[in-house]
């Protein structure tokens, strides 16, 4: 079978949208990297809300990964569900505690002890009961900058 000019043309644009999504992957994954700061010594407690939208006791202290201004990356003896909101303390020696809400993004649970790790999406930051507080996206970007 003989490949005409339009089959040849439309394989090529197939190839170049291929190529253009490959970039714009690449660069979304840079973009993501930049902004993540690893603090020694850090931890996490979290606490879930349940069914009935009261959140239940707060976790034991658990390692953190790390930070952005969008986000968190923490371990885990519990599993939980994407899409669960979580209440987030996070603290860091020599620094007053940061509290935030979100929503866990995605998890691995292919840890060797059986924990795993949390990927959780902060609230959007405003005024209001269902927002993060303003301050508390200042005091993270003067962590980054401090831990950057």
């Amino acid at each position: 079978m003989k490949v005409t000019d339009f089959q040849e043309f439309f394989l090529h644009l197939l190839a170049f949208r291929d190529q253009i999504r490959s970039l714009r992957m690449d660069t979304e994954k840079d973009k993501r990297n930049t902004d993540r700061i690893q603090i020694p010594d850090a931890v996490v407690i979290f606490r879930q809300r349940n069914r009935l939208g009261l959140f239940e006791r707060f976790s034991r202290p658990m390692k953190l990964y790390n930070l952005t201004k969008s986000g968190v990356c923490f371990r885990s003896e519990k599993r939980l569900d994407p899409g669960s909101s979580l209440c987030v303390d996070i603290i860091i020696p020599g620094e007053k505690k940061l509290r935030m809400i979100g929503d866990v993004k995605w998890i691995d649970d292919r840890m060797a002890d059986k924990s795993c790790l949390i990927g959780a999406q902060f609230t959007a930051f405003g005024k209001g009961r269902n927002y993060n507080s303003i301050r508390t996206l200042e005091r993270l970007r003067r962590l980054q900058e401090k831990y950057g």
